[in-house]
């Protein structure tokens, strides 16, 4: 396997070595002029807790990409849209811009990469397989699918960034899967050692929140990769990959469009609020322990050993029920006219896990 093999290992340490110095700079030096994420009734940290980790990830990839130990296939089109949304997300981390804009600008640099890599699929297949049909691999079609694509995966990955270690984690079997497919571990294994890193400061107590740069950057990041190993391929895979954001985005999209309150509103519920509802707030590191375990079980239909097809499905089915129960709890009647529990009662139930 890939990230066994001495050099990536030495690589994954120098990674992780390096990123929490960064981290720790961030920390010190950085998250006291601005970059703090305040406790609300919607979180349950008791202080505010620096929201620089995705700052000290793209530091990373800089340094990484300037002395070419980036071994991405990425192009300088595909680049320069990683880093404008790491960007537009470090201004919101500070500026908490509202979330049409963000919107907007992701739409806008989806279309640069759908324009940028359409013409890359057209020599390696001639029909595009996506959810059961054959579609012609033409501009008009794969542009609009690879837009929506590299506009949602983002987007969705901002929305499950909401509890201590969630989205990291699912960030790291991201990376494991796609070294699977791929043969080599993405970056060389120098995105997985800084990945790990910030996920010690964030799990089980948050020190250093992702943020919405560190969310954005991994988002079309991995939108990217997964396009590339998987949409000349089976496109299909794509969704078996992102499963769990994909199921979580619809649920939120059908709570708040059942609730009729607008789609950029902040509200708990997705998954792992309802999970942490249900489990109890003192309970909070257990919940992305389930949801990641939830999330890698689809993920195996992009792998080849016995079984992967039913463990996949089952996986899946598995995530659909727990959003349909999520969403019962949520239009409930009853249930959603209680408000949150005072901060009082909060702080004394619970841990300081992050519950965004």
């Amino acid at each position: 396997m890939p990230l066994l093999q001495p050099s990536t290992l030495q690589s994954l340490f120098i990674g992780l070595a390096v990123a929490l110095g960064l981290s720790l700079v961030c920390i010190r030096w950085v998250a006291p002029r601005g970059w703090l994420d305040h406790p609300d009734p919607r979180k349950h940290h008791h202080a505010p807790t620096p929201r620089t980790a995705g700052l000290a990830l793209w530091l990373l990839v800089l340094g990484l990409l300037a002395l070419g130990r980036c071994p991405l296939p990425l192009d300088r089109v595909e680049w320069a849209a990683v880093h404008a949304m790491a960007f537009i997300g470090l201004l919101d981390d500070r500026l908490d811009l509202r979330s049409r804009y963000k919107a907007l600008v992701g739409l806008a640099v989806a279309l640069v990469l759908a324009v940028d890599l359409a013409p890359e699929l057209a020599p390696l297949t001639r029909e595009v397989h996506f959810l059961g049909l054959a579609l012609p691999n033409h501009p008009l079609v794969t542009i609009p699918l690879l837009a929506a694509w590299f506009w949602a995966i983002p987007q969705a990955f901002n929305l499950i960034d909401g509890v201590n270690g969630l989205s990291m984690g699912f960030s790291l079997l991201v990376l494991t899967v796609l070294a699977a497919v791929l043969g080599q571990a993405p970056a060389g294994g120098y995105l997985t050692g800084g990945l790990l890193a910030v996920l010690l400061l964030n799990y089980p107590r948050a020190r250093h929140f992702l943020g919405d740069c560190g969310s954005l950057l991994l988002g079309t990041l991995f939108a990217v990769l997964a396009a590339k190993a998987f949409a000349a391929k089976d496109a299909n895979l794509m969704l078996w990959v992102f499963a769990y954001p994909a199921v979580d985005v619809s649920l939120v999209v059908a709570v708040r469009t059942w609730k009729r309150v607008p789609l950029g509103s902040a509200d708990r519920s997705h998954l792992h609020h309802y999970l942490v509802d249900r489990l109890g707030r003192h309970r909070t590191w257990q919940v992305p322990l389930i949801l990641l375990g939830l999330a890698l079980l689809p993920m195996t239909r992009a792998l080849s050993f016995p079984g992967h097809r039913a463990i996949a499905l089952l996986g899946l089915a598995v995530l659909v029920f727990l959003a349909m129960r999520a969403f019962r709890d949520r239009v409930d009647p009853i249930k959603a006219v209680l408000p949150l529990r005072p901060r009082k009662e909060l702080d004394e139930t619970s841990g300081p896990n992050q519950v965004a």
